[in-house]
């Protein structure tokens, strides 16, 4: 008798593009944990993402840029410090743009990675790394200012760890364990925490701000922070998801619900504590939901008509959720969603078509599902639809350097309706910047503007008027471009 074995005819192989075998790719990272090697493309840096027996796929950032083309072959040299790890040469098969660079897939040519082989060398290459050059040669550029806030920081949050388990009821036997007792000591945690964290995390933007414009210090002190201080985050869930980015890219729409739902979440008092710390850092997150909800209800108020709006790179969308729940609507309001993740797409279409049909007929809701590439191209997404009375993207310049976010921005421009507005979110370049948590604790990049570089996104628009606005939080500014009327 057979127990969950199958016959032979009964296997089923690939479908569709499965059909055709490729060998299995690994994530860099997965492989090469202690330090990803360097790669360099006909003989230009570059950072390795996936790899497989017969073929890589590399990264160019917005600094490098890429200027190969499909089919062009390239020598490739895979190395860790000064040990080659693979010299041979490539084809490139695709180029694909994104908001943070490009993405380029590459076919060996010559020769093929060994997987194990090359994961072994590694290994064994980054251990005597670690034991010739000890603790100074691994932290030599970082300044020791920041290793003391470093200590800082791990002393405050293992302080508030050790109180927590004193006082919630697991260190005393004779005290009841119960939510309402956890709640109350949690409260009183957070309102002490959080002034506490906001002074070290703002020190810790003033000490890492030039170190910004230092390649080996930045990369040092990265790695030192991430070493140090980021295990301690990950019993929260706001933290775990923006560092270990599951959806293969950093801040997407699970974690701006954790900070849309502002609720305690964590396995551990301690984790809730620290998850509430992430949701106080991502604070801006939700003020720039809520200046979009305003500027949609003026919209709809002030236009005698149908309003036809589009989000690029909605993610939630929780801006025209709460706008449709309030009730009525006096005009209908045609609402394009568009974003590269479809389980984002999904989950705004499934919150939001519900809102329509209690309407009934005064919204609609239509989404488009494109890559960044496309994304970057937003003009063209929207050439097939009405003008637009508002068009609005509140994260994707964030990863865009001036040249490609204006271009954008003029594109999208031309795409209003006359007496249209376009607004555009970015973080800003503030003592209260985002700059220290995200890029040194989670390693998320982002382009951190200052009002006046704000302004110069829309240098070459003949708007009507041209306003930047600033969230409560100092991290945030909004720019609000309007077309002229007709």
């Amino acid at each position: 008798m057979r127990h969950g074995m199958k016959a032979y005819e009964e296997l089923v192989g690939g479908e569709g593009r499965l059909i055709n075998y490729r060998a299995d790719r690994h994530k860099a990272q997965d492989l090469f944990r202690r330090a990803l090697p360097d790669i360099e493309i006909a003989r230009l840096p570059y950072v390795l993402q996936d790899l497989s027996m017969s073929g890589i796929a590399i990264f160019a950032n917005r600094e490098n840029g890429w200027s190969g083309e499909p089919g062009e072959q390239v020598p490739i040299h895979i190395r860790l410090g000064k040990t080659i790890l693979h010299e041979g040469r490539g084809r490139i098969c695709r180029v694909e743009p994104t908001p943070f660079g490009t993405k380029v897939a590459l076919q060996l040519t010559s020769g093929h990675l060994d997987i194990p082989q090359l994961v072994a060398r590694h290994e064994e290459i980054c251990l005597r790394r670690e034991l010739e050059g000890g603790l100074n040669a691994a932290s030599e550029h970082i300044p020791p200012e920041y290793r003391q806030l470093t200590s800082d920081i791990l002393h405050l949050l293992r302080r508030y760890r050790s109180a927590i388990k004193q006082f919630n009821g697991t260190a005393n036997p004779h005290t009841l364990e119960n939510e309402s007792r956890l709640a109350e000591v949690l409260s009183i945690c957070e309102e002490r925490i959080l002034p506490e964290w906001r002074t070290l995390w703002h020190q810790a933007n003033a000490l890492v701000e030039p170190i910004m414009k230092d390649p080996k210090a930045l990369k040092e002190t990265k790695r030192f922070t991430e070493l140090v201080l980021t295990p301690e985050f990950m019993e929260a869930p706001v933290w775990k998801r923006a560092y270990e980015k599951p959806l293969g890219y950093p801040g997407d729409f699970k974690a701006m619900n954790y900070i849309y739902t502002w609720r305690r979440q964590g396995a551990t008092p301690y984790g809730k504590l620290l998850h509430r710390i992430g949701l106080d850092t991502g604070e801006c997150i939700a003020n720039r939901m809520v200046m979009m909800q305003q500027i949609i209800a003026e919209i709809v108020a002030n236009k005698n008509g149908p309003v036809h709006m589009t989000n690029l790179a909605c993610g939630p969308a929780q801006e025209i959720i709460n706008f449709l729940r309030r009730g009525f609507i006096p005009h209908a309001v045609h609402i394009t969603l568009i974003d590269q993740d479809h389980q984002a797409l999904s989950q705004a279409y499934e919150r939001i078509y519900p809102e329509t049909l209690r309407l009934a007929g005064r919204a609609s809701v239509n989404c488009l599902h494109a890559s960044f590439g496309q994304l970057l191209k937003g003009n063209q997404l929207l050439d097939k639809i009405p003008a637009q009375d508002l068009i609005y993207m509140v994260g994707l310049v964030d990863y865009l350097g001036q040249r490609a976010a204006r271009a954008l921005i003029n594109g999208l421009y031309r795409q209003l309706a006359p007496g249209g507005c376009l607004v555009v979110g970015n973080v800003k370049k503030s003592p209260a910047s985002l700059l220290w948590p995200t890029e040194f604790l989670c390693d998320w990049s982002l382009v951190y503007r200052t009002e006046a570089e704000t302004f110069d996104l829309a240098r070459d628009l003949p708007a009507s008027t041209t306003t930047v606005k600033t969230d409560a939080s100092d991290c945030v500014q909004m720019l609000y471009i309007r077309k002229p009327d007709a």
